[in-house]
Parts: structure tokens; sequence; C-alpha cells
């Protein structure tokens, strides 16, 4: 067989079942073997963005490396911002990328000349900024060689993305490696008993423990050791925004999630905590708050992590360390607490955390009088979404109210706007879709104005019948931006919405357009039968919501601006609004009589 043949072999030997393409000229050979699968499916989306995206989103859902093909040059640009988010937020993309001649990319990069010939870019420059590695496949008789390490460097450590670079002469010339190939051995990293029994120490005899957990705990594949881990120790656990879906919103010991838009129940525990547990979360700012030395400034810090890259944190001391696979570490706790009886006692400090939670509820009664907003909307789709749905949410307030408000229900899976925060995220529920094996929805939220981004895959959903509910919060552009201009008194606000010239078109006659299914709703009285309507419908369907455009994303920590132009951050404690410094004082000192 030629390269060609044999990546598509070894991609169809790793057990993945779809991939996104596009297809180009210098991926003629490539195109050819994977014409002639019997076993991969295709989705062949309209740009190079979203078939990143949707190999990120199998990827997520799947348990498997996502793939993608493309060709070289613009196409290659393009898919920069799917693999920056899939690098960022950990997630497994093995991107295929077609290129000019091997004796072409030499010369361009031997001579370090700007382009050899037309469509040429330095693939290898762009791409290693956002991925975990990149490989030039440059010799026919390596191929099983890098294939291995490439898919073991996807999926290894700390998941992400790679890049394999194929120019077209070595595509179609034969290969002679034997398959499957060697397989590749990645380094490990080890606990000791002593060091997890220690951390179990410290945790059974703190006053007020706490669990920050993070994305880790789902990419570990460590969900039911988690619940056993807490559910023994007894300790309340607060999440990350990407940790939304580790813990079920009605567990007792869920206390709330943290962050830039967080609950004040979760940040009245981590200031409060005399011990933090970090599992799974590299305790990004819009975690810890932009003050990050006031972050869980009084406790004992213990970090596991298996990124080396993330083992000193910037601003915020970390007393302990545990570097390695974090199911590991939870795989050794759990079987140590069962052999040494290492059983919590923490009822009144779960008792505090629980009081905190039911007394500062996200949702206000302010949010069911006067106008349709979207804190209402996310109420009501969560009540009546089920157990095995998937839920995602693009950037911008949507991201923010959905991470604050979703219940999350055993058996759900929630993804929000990571760590790149891109409009156009929801491209990525292409793959969640199409990798969702339950009976569950796959329910989309994204704004007006995000929904422009890519929309070019509405025609990409109408042709594969992508079974998506896509919630448009229709708030004429962009909202959270226009609340953060008014934050910091740029009045009156700049590009933001129609008014000021943001060209946001009409959503229902580009639905029908697409020939996808389109409703709408602009009543509150009307919001929760719209919604099971929705829900109940048999393949994609596009739902427009009328939103308030001046919606304030409540509470969050928010900067106060000086005079001068400077910013004061408050206390992690006190989200916006802000409470009585009286008031404060009082819950803070509930935690002390623990």
């Amino acid at each position: 067989m030629n390269v060609a043949e044999y990546i598509v072999k070894y991609v169809e030997y790793k057990g993945i079942d779809h991939a996104y393409v596009i297809v180009g000229g210098a991926a003629l050979w490539i195109c050819k073997a994977l014409s002639r699968s019997e076993h991969l499916k295709f989705t062949f989306t309209n740009h190079e963005q979203p078939a990143v995206m949707g190999a990120d989103g199998y990827a997520r859902i799947s348990g498997k490396p996502g793939v993608a093909f493309v060709t070289n040059g613009p196409a290659l640009t393009n898919t920069v911002t799917g693999m920056a988010q899939a690098y960022v937020d950990s997630s497994p993309v093995v991107l295929f990328t077609g290129n000019s001649s091997l004796a072409h990319v030499q010369y361009e990069r031997g001579k370090e000349v700007r382009q050899y010939g037309t469509q040429d870019v330095r693939t290898d420059l762009i791409m290693k900024p956002v991925t975990k590695k990149y490989f030039l496949l440059d010799d026919p008789e390596k191929a099983g060689e890098i294939l291995e390490e490439a898919f073991a460097v996807a999926e290894g450590g700390r998941p992400g993305p790679v890049c394999i670079d194929v120019p077209i002469s070595v595509q179609s010339a034969e290969c002679h490696c034997a398959f499957p190939p060697k397989p590749y051995e990645a380094p490990t990293h080890s606990f000791t008993k002593e060091q997890v029994r220690s951390v179990l120490e410290t945790l059974k005899n703190s006053r007020r423990p706490l669990i920050l957990a993070g994305q880790g705990i789902r990419l570990s594949k460590s969900i039911e050791l988690f619940k056993t881990f807490y559910e023994r120790l007894d300790i309340p656990v607060i999440n990350s925004r990407m940790g939304i879906d580790s813990i079920p919103s009605d567990s007792k010991y869920f206390v709330g999630r943290c962050g830039n838009h967080g609950y004040r129940s979760s940040h009245f525990a981590a200031q409060t905590c005399d011990t933090l547990l970090i599992l799974g979360s590299h305790l990004a700012p819009n975690t810890t708050g932009y003050n990050v030395s006031d972050f869980a400034k009084q406790a004992h810090k213990i970090l596991v992590e298996i990124d080396s890259g993330e083992l000193e944190k910037y601003g915020t001391p970390i007393q302990e360390v545990l570097e390695g696979d974090l199911h590991e570490f939870l795989e050794l706790a759990v079987a140590l607490i069962e052999e040494e009886a290492l059983i919590g006692n923490h009822s009144k400090w779960v008792s505090v955390c629980q009081d905190w939670r039911d007394r500062y509820p996200i949702l206000q009664p302010k949010y069911y009088d006067g106008e349709l907003n979207s804190y209402r909307l996310v109420d009501v789709v969560t009540s009546c979404a089920g157990p095995n749905d998937i839920v995602i949410a693009d950037t911008g307030s949507s991201c923010s109210v959905v991470a604050q408000t979703w219940r999350v229900k055993e058996g759900q899976r929630v993804f929000i706007s990571g760590g790149l925060s891109a409009m156009g995220y929801w491209a990525t529920s292409l793959g969640l879709a199409e990798a969702n094996r339950s009976d569950g929805n796959v329910i989309c939220f994204v704004g007006d104005g995000s929904l422009q981004m890519n929309i070019h895959e509405f025609a990409t959903i109408e042709r594969n019948q992508i079974p998506i509910k896509l919630f448009v919060v229709s708030n004429d552009g962009y909202q959270f931006v226009r609340m953060s201009q008014g934050g910091y008194n740029i009045n009156p606000t700049f590009g933001t919405d129609v008014s000021d010239g943001v060209p946001i078109p009409n959503t229902e006659k580009i639905t029908r357009a697409y020939g996808l299914k389109y409703c709408s709703c602009n009543e509150a009285e009307r919001l929760e039968e719209t919604v099971t309507e929705v829900l109940s419908m048999d393949g994609p369907v596009v739902c427009e919501v009328f939103v308030s455009k001046n919606l304030e994303v409540e509470p969050r920590i928010r900067s106060i601006a000086r005079p001068d132009g400077t910013f004061q951050t408050p206390t992690y404690e006190n989200l916006y609004p802000y409470l009585d410094e009286e008031v404060l004082q009082e819950e803070m000192n509930k935690a002390l009589d623990v």
C-alpha cells in the first residue's frame, strides 16, 4: 500500500469511525484513500475551522481521538482556531494536512524563504504553538512510527492536538511498514502509597477540607472514582468552569462553581476552607480571579497535576504538588480509603456549604418579572432536559449564564467555551452530536452574534441531518461585551449591537434558506411550551429566543474603575452585586464555628 492508504488503515485500526474532511489539491492521495474506506463515515464541512471543532467534539464524547483531514496553505491556516481550542481545552485531535512535494517543503525550510509555491506556508511554525507536537512525515518507512507516536501524544498525559504534515510526494510513495506498527512507549509518572496516604490523612484531619474539581476529572475518565472519593471522605466540592459536569448539581456535596462568574457559596467556601485539594484544574485566572494571590489564601493547597508546566502557578502558592495521572491517584486513594478505613466526617462543614448554596441561589425572582431573559431560558431548558442530554454553550453571555445556571443531572455532559472562548465554538456540537450514542438530545446555546462566526455549517447540519437543538439567544449582538463596556464607563458602547452597525441578519430567513426547521419565542409565558416542543422534535431544529439585550451576568467578579484609569479588584469572596461588609463577615464567620 502507499502512505495515504496506510494512514487510513491506521485510523480505522484505532477504532475511529468518523472523520471531518475538506478536500484539496495537496491532499489528493489521502482523499483517494479515504474514498475507498469501508469503515469511516465523513462529514464534509464548509470551512476548516469547524472541521477541527467537529473533530474536537467527537473526541470529547467518543473517548477516542478526533480526526480531521485538510490540505495546505489557507486550509491549514483556517484550522488554527480549532487547534488552539483543542490545545487549551486538552482535547485529543489529530490533524492530517497535505502539503507540496517534500523537496519543495525542505527547500522552503532550509532556505528560510517565505514561500516556494502557491498556497505554501510554514505549516511547522504555524502549528507548533497550538499543538502538543508537530510531525513532518518525510520518510514513507517511518509512517507507522510517526502515527503511533502522534496518537499516543494526543491521548497521553494531558491530552491535546497534534498535526501530521504529509507532503503529496510522500502520500503516493510505497509504504513497507509493519502493520500494526510497534506501540509507542510514553513516559509515565507514578505516585507512591505514602504520597497518597499523606494527602488522605491531611484531608481527614482538616476541619474544613474542600475539593476544586476541574475538567481533568473527565479527561482522566475518573467520574465514578471521584464520586467514591468525595463521598467516603465526606468533603464538599466546588467546580471550575470546565469541570461543570464532574458532579451532579443535586449532590449534597456540590457547593457551586467558582470563578469570574461563580456562585457566592463556592467563593465563601474557597475563602474559608483550611485545606484545598485541586484535582484536574490548572487554576486559570477565570477560576481564581485575577488577583490570584487572594484565592484561598488561608488554605493549605494540594495540587495533583499531570502537566509539568502547570506545577508552579504564578502568584498562587501551592504547598504540596503531586505530579502524575489523576486516575491513578484516585485509584490509589480509593483503595487506601477502603483498606485503612480512612473515612471522613465533615458533616457540619458540608451543612454550612449547603446552607450557603441554598440561601444564595443564582436564579433571582427578578428573572421572572418583565422581559424574557437568558437566565429564565436556561432555567427552563435545564428543567426540561433529560438525563442523557449533551449541552454546549458558545462564548459570551451564553457561556456565563449556562455555566452558572445549568443544573447537571446524573449522566449529562456539559461543555462550555473554555480557555480560548472562541465565538463560533457552537460548531463543536457537530462532533458532539455525531459521536453521541445515547438517546439524548444535543442542546446548543449560542448568541445571535456568535452564530454568524460559523453560520455556513447550517448547510452541514441540514445535509447530514445532525440532530442538534440550537437555541439562538437573540439580543441584538454582543451582550456580554456591552455589559463589560458599560462596567468600564465606555458609554455609549462601541461595536456591540445592530444600532452600532454590527451586521446581524434575520435568523429566521437564514435558517429557512438553509432548509432547517425554525421556531421562535418572544413571550415568557410561551417559553416552556416552546422548549418542550423543540426537545421533542426529530432532527435538527433552530429555535430563536428573543431576550433582554441589557442583561447583567450576576453574581460576578467585577473590578472597580478608579478616576485615574486604574482598577481595584475586590476580594474573591465578595462578588458583584457586593454584599454589605457586615453581612459578608457574618457569612464568613459561620465557617469558623465548624
